[in-house]
């Protein structure tokens, strides 16, 4: 990782006016954006001493606890580590004239400046850098592309509390333009809002939902700007949203019966000269990205806790929904979980379709990576092949070993031996004590109100 610098800061700073904070902002386990406000006058530390901040942060639950089974955060004494400016991360926030932001990742201990040693493992972009080490001297250079769904709602829940979709937003018309026209100003606020922060969203598009919409990034070599932006642009479409009176949603299932959010990526390999190793004529591609399928399919479900990281998740993991239901795979078709596209030989890629939107984009594009190095380095054959021209569904039937919810997927993820020497053995053990910890402190913060209607 290179390190922003104080000059870096002063140009940023040269070319925008009124800036009265910085903001030093990090994506923890559970996929959300955290951090420390400076007051501008003494954000100049963010670039000689960096920032002190618990090693906890990094791994609270989705409700801001540490009720962890490992007990860190208590027993350790809640020690500091320091958090170092990403180089060319400093962006204006286009929601707030006044404030600056800049990404930060975190170091087990301050160190001479310039000198990048000792990644703490509990910062999820640590773990992706980790994974991305084992491609290098391989010839093997992958390029990624994310896609993410999400809903629009209307800021007010309904009388049982719970969310409907934004005004206006009341049938569905996949790939509709006049739904993307409804809400014409906040796609086109978005859109600057994402210029303005360097991060390449290309095509927006109307989904199988009322209020669903999805929004891509381009595709890149930059492995870890790809999350960057994954994680940057859930943010803008959030705050961007609610600047227009609505609330943007990337929670997997938010309505029972209609489509969840997901998080595809898309996935191809480069060698060094720069040619793409999936090129081929032959539609269901060449021994190489077969090799990749079968990587991921060795992966597949020891990596479903990150893919969808939490019980809401699990309920968009349903037959005939064009979501993964087995390890699957084939040409041009989406009911499969892991899709070659239609497109040109040169353009040749996989879709791997699984994660859901609310997922930890480091976390999952570690886990993808592990999966495409395993399969392409062992050169693995795949399973599951499904013909183009099968008409009797790749989706129609679960596949009995695929883990069905939160609690079953944390026992696999951690015996898996194959994500253990890729994302480390600790890491794994750090994120199902979190998990556990979230499930314990979800169960004893309330009671849901279905409840009374079983048991009262």
């Amino acid at each position: 990782m290179e390190l922003a610098t104080q000059s870096e800061f002063d140009e940023v700073l040269n070319r925008h006016h009124n800036i009265q904070y910085v903001d030093a902002i990090f994506t923890d386990l559970c996929g959300y954006v955290r951090g420390k406000r400076f007051p501008v006058l003494e954000a100049d530390k963010i670039f000689s001493d960096g920032v002190l901040l618990p090693f906890s942060a990094f791994y609270l639950d989705v409700l801001g606890g540490v009720t962890n089974t490992m007990n860190l955060g208590w027993t350790d004494g809640d020690p500091d580590g320091v958090l170092m400016p990403v180089k060319n991360s400093i962006k204006p926030v286009p929601w707030d004239s006044k404030v600056l932001q800049v990404l930060i990742s975190m170091r087990k201990e301050q160190e001479k400046w310039g000198v990048i040693e000792n990644p703490a493992e509990v910062d999820p972009r640590n773990i992706l850098e980790k994974v991305m080490n084992k491609f290098k001297s391989t010839g093997f250079n992958p390029v990624v592309a994310f896609e993410l769904e999400f809903y629009l709602l209307d800021k007010r829940r309904n009388e049982e509390g719970k969310p409907v979709p934004a005004l206006g937003a009341s049938k569905t018309h996949v790939y509709g333009i006049p739904d993307l026209d409804m809400f014409g100003d906040l796609f086109n606020k978005i859109n600057e809002n994402c210029k303005i922060q360097d991060i390449p969203a290309t095509t927006a598009s109307s989904e199988f939902a009322a209020g669903q919409y999805e929004i891509n990034l381009k595709h890149t070599g930059d492995l870890l700007k790809a999350a960057d932006d994954a994680a940057m642009l859930r943010r803008i479409i959030k705050e961007t949203t609610a600047k227009h009176g609505f609330e943007a949603t990337f929670m997997a299932k938010p309505f029972l019966e209609e489509t969840g959010n997901g998080m595809h990526l898309h996935i191809s390999v480069y060698d060094d000269d720069g040619k793409n190793i999936f090129a081929t004529k032959n539609r269901y591609g060449n021994d190489k990205l077969k090799n990749a399928l079968a990587g991921f399919q060795e992966t597949f479900y020891d990596s479903f806790p990150i893919f969808i990281p939490n019980r809401n998740g699990y309920r968009r993991i349903q037959t005939r929904n064009f979501v993964p239901v087995n390890k699957s795979w084939s040409w041009n078709r989406r009911d499969v979980s892991l899709r070659i596209p239609a497109g040109s030989d040169s353009a040749k890629r996989i879709e791997h379709r699984v994660a859901s939107a609310d997922a930890n984009p480091y976390l999952v594009l570690a886990c993808i990576l592990s999966g495409l190095h395993y399969g392409l380095t062992k050169k693995l054959s795949p399973t599951d092949q499904v013909s183009f021209d099968n008409t009797e569904g790749a989706d129609k039937t679960a596949d009995p070993e695929m883990p069905k919810n939160m609690e079953s997927a944390l026992n696999r993820f951690k015996e898996s031996k194959i994500l253990s020497k890729y994302l480390g053995k600790e890491y794994l053990d750090l994120y199902v004590s979190a998990k556990e910890g979230e499930f314990e402190h979800m169960d004893n913060s309330f009671i849901p109100s279905e409840e009374y209607d079983f048991y009262l």
